[in-house]
Protein backbone atom coordinates (compact mmCIF):
# COMPACT_ATOMS: atom_id res chain seq x y z
CA UNK A 1 0.00 0.00 0.00
CA UNK A 2 3.08 2.54 0.93
CA UNK A 3 3.67 2.21 -2.75
CA UNK A 4 0.61 2.37 -4.34
CA UNK A 5 1.23 6.30 -4.26
CA UNK A 6 4.68 5.92 -6.29
CA UNK A 7 2.34 3.67 -9.01
CA UNK A 8 -0.04 6.29 -9.65
CA UNK A 9 2.76 8.88 -10.07
CA UNK A 10 4.40 6.39 -12.37
CA UNK A 11 1.60 5.70 -14.25
CA UNK A 12 0.19 9.13 -15.15
CA UNK A 13 3.87 10.45 -16.17
CA UNK A 14 3.72 7.55 -18.11
CA UNK A 15 0.67 8.53 -20.28
CA UNK A 16 1.75 12.13 -19.95
CA UNK A 17 4.76 10.99 -22.03
CA UNK A 18 2.53 8.33 -24.79
CA UNK A 19 0.28 11.74 -25.19
CA UNK A 20 2.63 13.73 -26.06
CA UNK A 21 4.00 11.67 -28.28
CA UNK A 22 0.81 11.22 -29.98
CA UNK A 23 0.43 14.95 -30.25
CA UNK A 24 2.91 16.27 -32.36
CA UNK A 25 5.96 14.03 -32.35
CA UNK A 26 8.00 16.24 -35.00
CA UNK A 27 8.23 18.71 -32.04
CA UNK A 28 7.03 21.79 -33.64
CA UNK A 29 3.96 23.22 -32.40
CA UNK A 30 2.71 24.13 -36.09
CA UNK A 31 0.21 22.20 -37.83
CA UNK A 32 0.41 22.70 -41.87
CA UNK A 33 -1.96 24.77 -43.56
CA UNK A 34 -4.30 23.03 -45.94
CA UNK A 35 -3.06 23.34 -49.90
CA UNK A 36 -5.66 25.97 -51.33
CA UNK A 37 -6.18 26.07 -54.96
CA UNK A 38 -6.50 29.99 -56.51
CA UNK A 39 -9.39 30.45 -58.30
CA UNK A 40 -9.72 33.21 -60.96
CA UNK A 41 -10.95 36.24 -59.80
CA UNK A 42 -13.52 38.51 -61.90
CA UNK A 43 -12.13 42.00 -63.00
CA UNK A 44 -12.32 44.58 -60.88
CA UNK A 45 -14.06 47.78 -61.66
CA UNK A 46 -12.19 50.20 -63.30
CA UNK A 47 -13.98 53.46 -62.25
CA UNK A 48 -17.27 55.39 -61.88
CA UNK A 49 -18.28 58.03 -63.44
CA UNK A 50 -21.23 60.56 -62.03
CA UNK A 51 -22.03 63.44 -64.04
CA UNK A 52 -24.62 65.13 -62.69
CA UNK A 53 -26.07 68.29 -64.36
CA UNK A 54 -28.25 69.20 -61.64
CA UNK A 55 -27.20 71.77 -59.23
CA UNK A 56 -28.19 71.23 -55.67
CA UNK A 57 -28.17 67.57 -55.97
CA UNK A 58 -25.25 65.42 -54.53
CA UNK A 59 -24.84 61.90 -56.38
CA UNK A 60 -23.04 58.65 -54.86
CA UNK A 61 -22.87 55.60 -56.88
CA UNK A 62 -22.26 52.39 -56.38
CA UNK A 63 -21.99 49.04 -58.17
CA UNK A 64 -21.71 45.07 -57.20
CA UNK A 65 -22.00 41.68 -58.92
CA UNK A 66 -25.34 40.73 -58.90
CA UNK A 67 -25.77 37.81 -56.92
CA UNK A 68 -28.50 36.72 -58.41
CA UNK A 69 -28.00 36.93 -61.95
CA UNK A 70 -24.67 35.56 -63.27
CA UNK A 71 -23.01 38.27 -65.44
CA UNK A 72 -25.03 41.53 -64.44
CA UNK A 73 -24.03 44.47 -62.44
CA UNK A 74 -26.29 45.63 -59.70
CA UNK A 75 -26.03 49.81 -59.66
CA UNK A 76 -27.35 51.78 -56.63
CA UNK A 77 -27.27 55.70 -56.96
CA UNK A 78 -28.60 57.78 -53.79
CA UNK A 79 -29.34 61.44 -54.53
CA UNK A 80 -29.73 63.94 -51.67
CA UNK A 81 -31.48 67.17 -52.33
CA UNK A 82 -29.87 70.92 -50.58
CA UNK A 83 -32.52 72.14 -48.16
CA UNK A 84 -32.57 75.10 -50.77
CA UNK A 85 -33.48 73.67 -53.53
CA UNK A 86 -35.79 75.06 -55.62
CA UNK A 87 -39.29 75.01 -54.28
CA UNK A 88 -40.72 72.72 -56.39
CA UNK A 89 -38.44 70.36 -57.40
CA UNK A 90 -36.79 68.94 -60.43
CA UNK A 91 -37.72 66.36 -62.63
CA UNK A 92 -34.09 64.07 -62.98
CA UNK A 93 -33.84 61.80 -66.41
CA UNK A 94 -31.14 59.10 -64.57
CA UNK A 95 -29.47 56.94 -67.33
CA UNK A 96 -27.20 54.51 -65.84
CA UNK A 97 -24.99 52.65 -67.94
CA UNK A 98 -22.05 49.88 -67.79
CA UNK A 99 -19.46 49.04 -70.83
CA UNK A 100 -16.77 46.93 -71.31
CA UNK A 101 -13.24 49.20 -71.29
CA UNK A 102 -11.56 47.16 -74.03
CA UNK A 103 -14.37 48.09 -76.55
CA UNK A 104 -14.00 51.99 -76.48
CA UNK A 105 -10.80 53.97 -77.13
CA UNK A 106 -8.51 54.69 -73.52
CA UNK A 107 -10.33 57.23 -71.64
CA UNK A 108 -13.84 57.96 -73.41
CA UNK A 109 -16.57 58.64 -71.25
CA UNK A 110 -20.23 59.42 -72.01
CA UNK A 111 -21.06 62.91 -70.97
CA UNK A 112 -24.55 63.08 -71.70
CA UNK A 113 -27.97 61.18 -72.81
CA UNK A 114 -27.29 60.96 -76.40
CA UNK A 115 -23.96 59.71 -75.98
CA UNK A 116 -24.57 56.64 -73.86
CA UNK A 117 -27.63 55.76 -76.08
CA UNK A 118 -25.58 56.19 -79.72
CA UNK A 119 -22.72 54.49 -78.29
CA UNK A 120 -24.53 51.35 -78.10
CA UNK A 121 -23.27 50.39 -73.98
CA UNK A 122 -26.27 48.95 -71.88
CA UNK A 123 -28.33 51.37 -70.35
CA UNK A 124 -31.50 52.36 -68.17
CA UNK A 125 -32.94 55.48 -68.04
CA UNK A 126 -35.48 56.33 -64.88
CA UNK A 127 -37.25 59.65 -64.20
CA UNK A 128 -37.72 60.99 -60.83
CA UNK A 129 -39.07 64.00 -59.20
CA UNK A 130 -36.21 65.06 -56.23
CA UNK A 131 -37.62 67.58 -53.56
CA UNK A 132 -35.57 70.17 -51.18
CA UNK A 133 -34.31 68.03 -47.92
CA UNK A 134 -35.34 64.76 -50.21
CA UNK A 135 -33.19 61.55 -50.23
CA UNK A 136 -33.88 59.02 -53.01
CA UNK A 137 -32.38 56.04 -53.45
CA UNK A 138 -32.36 54.07 -57.25
CA UNK A 139 -31.65 50.53 -58.14
CA UNK A 140 -31.12 49.29 -61.86
CA UNK A 141 -29.54 45.92 -62.82
CA UNK A 142 -27.68 46.00 -65.94
CA UNK A 143 -27.81 44.93 -68.96
CA UNK A 144 -30.72 42.39 -67.82
CA UNK A 145 -32.80 45.41 -67.98
CA UNK A 146 -31.08 46.90 -70.41
CA UNK A 147 -32.10 46.96 -74.13
CA UNK A 148 -28.69 46.29 -75.26
CA UNK A 149 -27.03 43.45 -73.97
CA UNK A 150 -23.93 43.53 -74.86
CA UNK A 151 -21.18 43.22 -71.78
CA UNK A 152 -18.73 41.21 -70.06
CA UNK A 153 -19.09 41.33 -66.09
CA UNK A 154 -15.68 39.50 -65.89
CA UNK A 155 -13.98 41.90 -67.98
CA UNK A 156 -12.68 45.50 -66.74
CA UNK A 157 -15.41 47.92 -67.40
CA UNK A 158 -16.80 50.96 -66.47
CA UNK A 159 -20.17 52.04 -64.88
CA UNK A 160 -21.90 55.34 -63.92
CA UNK A 161 -24.92 57.99 -64.02
CA UNK A 162 -25.74 60.47 -66.34
CA UNK A 163 -28.01 62.75 -63.94
CA UNK A 164 -30.20 65.65 -65.88
CA UNK A 165 -32.98 68.15 -65.31
CA UNK A 166 -35.85 68.08 -67.34
CA UNK A 167 -38.66 69.92 -65.71
CA UNK A 168 -40.47 71.50 -68.09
Amino acid sequence: MKYAHLFAVVLLLGCLVLAAGCVNQDGGGDTPAPTVTPTETPAPVESVKILPDTPGVTYTLTAKKSTEEAGNVELTMKAVAARDLRKDGYNIRYTFFVYNTDAFAEGWSPSSYDEVVTAGVPYVTKIDRIYPANERVINVMLPRDASVKTFDVTKPYVYGVVAVDVTV
